[in-house]
């Protein structure tokens, strides 16, 4: 799974235009929910500030997974021009291939790949990519993203046996 966080608002905005884009959300259950960086509520929250700040929001829904070859199968509003894209950069990418006549704006930065203690609801960065190496190690609560300052090695241990 690929560890992601969530983009600034401000800098999401900067890739929309209020007077053009008509707008449809498209949210991925799985690794960027499981990291905090999107889901449900996360798109919930993103089409109301969208919206308060004067944005053609027309609607938003969840796929399964974002990066899977046929998402096609989402039927988009025929006026919608412009897709916000809450999946990591794999899935960004297959909503680019697969609605090259929309544009994409991404919201979250891929970290690293990560494992998850799904007894304890924790998330592991272990490859960070380039750029992100400070992040090895580093453990993550399920769905928020919040930072856990626990030890590492102890928690994950606790798993093996």
């Amino acid at each position: 799974m690929i560890f992601t966080k969530a983009l600034k608002y401000e800098d999401i905005k900067k890739g929309l235009d209020k007077d053009n884009d008509i707008i449809t959300i498209i949210g991925c259950e799985t690794c960027v929910r499981v990291a905090g960086s999107g889901g449900e509520e996360k798109m919930k929250e993103l089409a109301l500030k969208l919206r308060s700040d004067g944005y053609n929001v027309k609607d938003g829904f969840m796929v399964p997974t974002a990066c899977t070859p046929k998402i096609s199968f989402a039927k988009l509003s025929k006026d919608v021009n412009t897709i916000v894209s809450l999946a990591c950069s794999a899935g960004s990418s297959n909503l680019e291939r697969s609605y090259p006549e929309y544009k994409i704006i991404e919201t979250t930065e891929d970290i690293g790949l990560m494992i998850t203690n799904t007894d304890k609801n924790i998330i592991k960065v272990t490859m960070p990519y380039e750029g992100h190496e400070d992040e090895a190690g580093k453990e993550y609560d399920f769905y928020t993203g919040n930072k856990r300052d626990n030890d590492n090695e102890l928690l994950f241990s606790e798993v093996r046996k």
